[in-house]
Parts: structure tokens; C-alpha cells; sequence
């Protein structure tokens, strides 16, 4: 069974120290590298993977989900812009409680 076959292969959470026993010191080089390349090893062989799946699914279904995210965006649209109105509204609100701070002053 290879590394990346194992339950825990991309999430190695293994001290370098108990890897290092027998009369190793306690932090090795050797082991630190070694089980870097098989954590660096998973996460390509993962991140391949999420590629190969990407090209599936977008000629499977690019055609309807394009139509679902033209539809997000213009909802998504509209909201930002009722956001941004609302932002504004709160800032222009301060701003004539400021002036009416001040002008009282004078």
C-alpha cells in the first residue's frame, strides 16, 4: 500500500520526533524532507484529480451551470448595489448628524 493510499497520507500529523527514534536526534532532517515530498506528492496528485473532475463536469454540465452563474451574477448584482445604497445611506446619516453637532458650535 502506497503512502497516499493510507487513511491519513495528505494530513500526516506525525511528529518528526517519532520518527527520529533510535538514537536519532530529535529533529531529522531526513525524515522532515522525506515526509514533506510525500505530503507535496498527495496534494499534486490531489489538486490532478480535482482538475481531471473540473473538465468532467464543465462538459457535462458547463452549459447549464454557465446559465445558473449568469443568473447569480445578475442577482448577485442587484443586491450588491441595494448594499451599496444602504452603506450610503448609513454615511449620510452620520455625516448630517455631524454637521448638526457642529453647527451648533459656531
Amino acid at each position: 500500500m502506497s503512502d497516499c493510499e493510507k487513511e491519513s497520507c495528505c494530513e500526516t500529523k506525525q511528529s518528526f520526533e517519532s520518527e527520529c527514534k533510535s538514537g536519532k536526534p530529535a529533529w531529522c532532517p531526513i525524515e522532515m524532507a522525506a515526509q514533506k515530498w510525500s505530503s507535496s506528492f498527495c496534494q499534486a496528485l490531489s489538486e490532478v484529480q480535482v482538475e481531471i473532475l473540473k473538465q468532467k463536469i464543465k462538459k457535462a454540465w458547463g452549459a447549464e451551470m454557465e446559465k445558473v452563474g449568469d443568473a447569480v451574477i445578475e442577482s448577485m448584482g442587484v443586491q450588491w448595489q441595494a448594499t451599496l445604497s444602504q452603506a450610503k445611506a448609513h454615511v449620510d446619516l452620520r455625516e448630517n448628524i455631524k454637521k448638526s453637532f457642529f453647527s451648533s458650535q459656531k
